[in-house]
């Protein structure tokens, strides 16, 4: 259970960071939607205009998301003794979360852009 609250502690930490450093900068805010390599990909894999979206609504989900992929994989690395499989787990669970999370937010904002 120990884990589980490190893991949400470091959550809020990387989206209080993202919060502080990219979203509530203007000018960072910018230049993250239209030179981060998450936004890029979601651009190119849907097609999505991001003038017509609100940046802070991306960014926000970026950081969310980005906050509780970090967060989830270190909880569940910490149940892991041995160092290699910790590396592997953490690989694989970083992944699929990854990929998973940033299609459901694509889906999300092209949904958003019709709008």
């Amino acid at each position: 259970m120990e884990n589980i609250y490190v893991g949400f502690w470091a959550a809020l930490i990387i989206y209080t960071l993202y919060l502080f450093i990219i979203i509530l900068n203007k000018r960072r805010l910018n230049n993250y939607v239209n030179n981060s390599k998450e936004c890029t990909l979601i651009k190119r894999r849907f097609k999505i205009n991001f003038d017509k979206v609100n940046h802070k609504l991306v960014a926000n989900l970026f950081a969310i998301d980005n906050a509780l992929i970090i967060g989830f994989t270190f909880a569940v690395i910490l149940y892991i003794d041995n160092l290699i499989l910790k590396l592997l787990a953490a690989f694989l669970i970083f992944t699929v979360l990854v990929i998973i999370t940033y299609l459901m937010i694509g889906k999300f904002i092209k949904g958003k852009e019709a709008k």
